[in-house]
């Protein structure tokens, strides 16, 4: 028998955050529910202001630490080796990448990552690139709950997106987060293939009296993105449907402040419709791809090249390499200040 503290189902989570704060909760034990009641296990002599009763509650099981650690003896060392161990998780969703060789095990390897991060409702395996005219990179769910709509949470805000109906990557989430440093007060600021709105809703949140125009050609997350801008109480945020080639330069030219393009994936080619938004002094944060050996030249060559084109000036004045693409590839942002 364990002493319990004794709470009322609806103020659960709250007894719990306090409890552990004040290192009450013995997390050995798994706390057990019955009656509109939780019973949380307590460390031996401590005194706390919930009413206390004795239960019997189950020991807690450790958790593997990791993928791998998870699989460990349950496939051979040579599917160690094809096990792809790191995955995107979006909400509760993990989004993982089976090769070839270990689609007979992919329900395995999906209850192994299920068992190993208890915040992950359910797994998707990616069926092919990213592709089709919006961008999406469709998944299959492998286990957990059969859905592909979660709610992802970053920065103070949520988004609420379905993997088979918009594009969204959580990679860029550290990206997101610098730029919302670099925003001031009372910018304007637009982002062409907004998608669900991470970019724009972050940027709406970042200062006071920004102004922002998010782009967005895909009806279906633009519907996502026009929920989110409620679901975050953001005034300051348009989505707008439609095609960034279509609506820029004309409806913004020399609007705004400054620019973000998401899109890494033949972004050049829209590179002659943004840089006539931007105001004189204006600054652009453009995603590419680049090699390895030299991953910034191709992305400063088309910015540079592009402003001239436009009449204008290109000074680069930031640049960073976001994550590793492939063996020989990776994705950087190029940010330059157009004169």
């Amino acid at each position: 028998m364990i002493l319990c503290a004794k709470v009322k189902r609806a103020e659960a989570e709250n007894a719990r955050r306090k409890l552990a704060s004040e290192g009450m909760l013995d997390n050995g034990f798994v706390p057990a529910r019955g009656r509109g009641y939780v019973y949380f296990p307590l460390v031996k002599g401590v005194k706390t202001i919930f009413p206390t009763v004795q239960k019997t509650l189950g020991k807690r099981s450790e958790r593997p630490k990791s993928l791998r650690e998870a699989l460990a003896g349950k496939l051979s060392a040579l599917e160690m080796e094809k096990l792809i161990a790191s995955f995107d998780l979006v909400g509760d969703i993990a989004v993982v990448e089976v090769p070839p060789e270990l689609r007979a095990k992919e329900k395995l390897i999906a209850a192994a990552l299920m068992g190993a991060h208890h915040n992950v409702l359910v797994v998707a395996k990616k069926i092919s690139g990213t592709a089709g005219e919006f961008r999406i990179r469709p998944v299959e769910v492998i286990a957990g709950e059969k859905r592909t709509r979660t709610i992802y949470r970053e920065g103070g805000c949520e988004f609420e997106l379905d993997l088979n109906e918009a594009y969204f990557s959580p990679r860029l989430g550290t990206e997101r987060g610098r730029l919302c440093a670099l925003v001031k007060p009372g910018e304007n600021v637009l982002v062409p293939f907004a998608g669900v709105g991470p970019f724009a809703i972050r940027f709406a949140k970042a200062a006071k009296g920004v102004d922002v125009v998010g782009i967005e050609l895909n009806p279906k997350a633009c519907r996502f993105f026009r929920a989110n801008v409620e679901r975050n109480r953001c005034e300051n945020v348009r989505a707008v449907e439609g095609d960034v080639a279509a609506l820029m330069p004309g409806k913004y030219l020399g609007w705004a402040d400054r620019l973000a393009m998401p899109l890494p994936k033949d972004a050049r080619q829209f590179l002659a419709n943004a840089i006539p938004c931007l105001k004189k002094g204006g600054v652009l944060h453009y995603y590419s791809f680049g090699s390895m050996e030299a991953p910034f030249a191709e992305a400063e060559k088309d910015v540079m090249e592009a402003a001239k084109r436009a009449g204008r000036t290109a000074k680069i004045v930031f640049r960073r390499v976001v994550r590793p693409y492939s063996k020989d590839t990776e994705q950087v942002v190029v940010d330059a200040e157009i004169l």
